[in-house]
């Protein structure tokens, strides 16, 4: 097979345009995920049996169910089971994700929480912290910097999801390449740009990721 990347070239802007859009439901998804996440976590550990069950199924819901399914059952069935609700694409698209990604936020800042020893709560109030200066001071600080490293992994994860938004119809990268493929039969060749427009996008990410988890774990200040 001959490799004609002139196709990639002639359709660049509509590709330009799709992933701006895959840019739009990535931040989109990330932001309302990591919102209901945190609500969801913080939730599922308060002393009430209700809200706190009620937050930890929601958390094994979201879980249990793959998100391309989610994405599916929200566009078509919702509107059934509600109806006169539209939901426009890319707006089920960045609900769907948003809500796959809250359940592992959740889970993570969970995690997060039960790490810090409550012997530092404790301490806190015997130097006379009030209940919110102890969790502004001693365990948001703490949980964030345990819980950031395996949330801009699934932020990545996310970004790369993004791409499921396809099967809705949504016009975003993937979208867009196979109108395009289906017009100019050269899957390859956008397939590559699709890859590579992905790869400029995440390998620097994960780079920086790397380095600032080097320098916390060296206890250091380095230049990233």
């Amino acid at each position: 097979m001959d490799w004609n990347f002139s196709v990639v070239w002639n359709n660049l802007l509509p590709l330009y345009f799709a992933f701006i859009t895959t840019a739009w439901i990535s931040i989109g998804s990330i932001t309302l995920g990591t919102i209901i996440g945190v609500l969801l976590g913080v939730l599922s550990l308060i002393s009430f049996n209700f809200i706190s069950w009620s937050a930890r199924l929601l958390i094994e819901l979201f879980l249990a169910v793959p998100t391309l399914v989610l994405l599916v059952w929200l566009y078509y069935s919702l509107p059934l089971i509600i109806p006169g609700l539209v939901i426009e694409g890319q707006s089920c698209a960045i609900l769907g994700l948003s809500l796959s990604l809250s359940a592992f936020v959740a889970e993570i800042i969970r995690g997060g929480i039960n790490s810090v020893p409550i012997g530092e709560i404790e301490v806190a109030y015997c130097t006379g912290m009030t209940r919110l200066e102890a969790i502004r001071y001693i365990l948001i600080p703490q949980v964030i910097r345990k819980s950031w490293p395996p949330l801009m992994g699934q932020y990545i994860t996310t970004y790369k999801f993004s791409t499921l938004a396809s099967v809705i119809a949504v016009p975003e990268i993937l979208h867009t390449a196979n109108s395009i493929i289906a017009q100019t039969y050269r899957p390859l060749e956008i397939y590559s740009a699709v890859a590579i427009m992905f790869m400029i996008t995440i390998i620097p990410l994960n780079i920086l990721l790397r380095r600032v988890q080097r320098v916390k774990r060296l206890g250091g200040i380095e230049k990233i």
